[in-house]
């Protein structure tokens, strides 16, 4: 009798898969993507981006990106930078610490949050997963695998913008980084995210959530800004 009841779960179980409509082509995911935040003329002739932004219970954030994948992120307390090569963190003190490997990524996710409309420059892989539901809203998802688990990426799949990034293996195997993306606004002909949260599983790490205020775009910015400060020479202002 359990044998025959074991049978009957497995059918239905697979009775409900076929039933699930089949993901899209991860292709026409990303098209609908790009198109929902502006088009790729309209982002790639951003060359620059200033964000000016609140962290929920935390200090004054100034956010500075520069293409391809330079950033700096500035507070009373701390400058952390990444030329595109190293990273590094300058405390209040004037003592600069090298960054750690791949630190630097949650930092660009909020100071160029439309890095994915060229994902291919930074997934090998990418590969369509079956829909699913978060609090009610329907998503479309996209996989990037990776020597030690794999990036998902969530589209609404209503207004196609990119909802969720939910990161395993890129840095560690034992902890999951998540970042959300909310509140998209238009500015200069794009679709840019005003909310921003960070959640971890990792021990110690904190959660954020990013309150943005204004956004800038195309400035001139001092290139040594991006560079590991010097004994002795910092460079503080942003723009030229």
């Amino acid at each position: 009798m359990r044998f025959f009841w074991l049978c009957i779960l497995a059918v239905a179980h697979l009775a409900a898969a076929t039933d699930a409509p089949p993901p899209r082509p991860v292709e026409s995911i990303l098209a609908d993507y790009v198109e929902a935040v502006g088009g790729y003329p309209a982002v790639d002739r951003l060359t620059s981006r200033e964000t000016l932004a609140d962290l929920h219970h935390g200090p004054r954030v100034t956010l500075y990106w520069q293409k391809p994948n330079e950033v700096l992120s500035l507070t009373k307390k701390e400058r952390i930078g990444f030329d595109g090569t190293r990273g590094w963190t300058l405390s209040s003190k004037r003592k600069i610490k090298k960054l750690a490997r791949g630190a630097e990524v949650p930092i660009e996710m909020d100071a160029n949050p439309l890095r994915f409309v060229h994902i291919h420059d930074f997934y090998s892989e990418l590969n369509p997963a079956p829909p699913e539901e978060i609090d009610g809203e329907k998503m479309e998802v996209i996989v990037a695998p990776n020597s030690l688990s794999a990036t998902k990426l969530y589209f609404d799949a209503t207004t196609h913008l990119l909802r969720f990034v939910d990161e395993s293996g890129e840095v560690s195997a034992y902890f999951k980084n998540k970042v959300e993306y909310l509140d998209y606004q238009e500015v200069d002909g794009v679709r840019l995210p005003f909310r921003i949260r960070h959640t971890t599983t990792q021990p110690g790490g904190a959660s954020e959530d990013l309150k943005i205020k204004k956004i800038s775009h195309n400035l001139h910015l001092q290139p040594e800004i991006f560079s590991t400060p010097q004994a002795g020479h910092v460079v503080m202002g942003g723009r030229r």
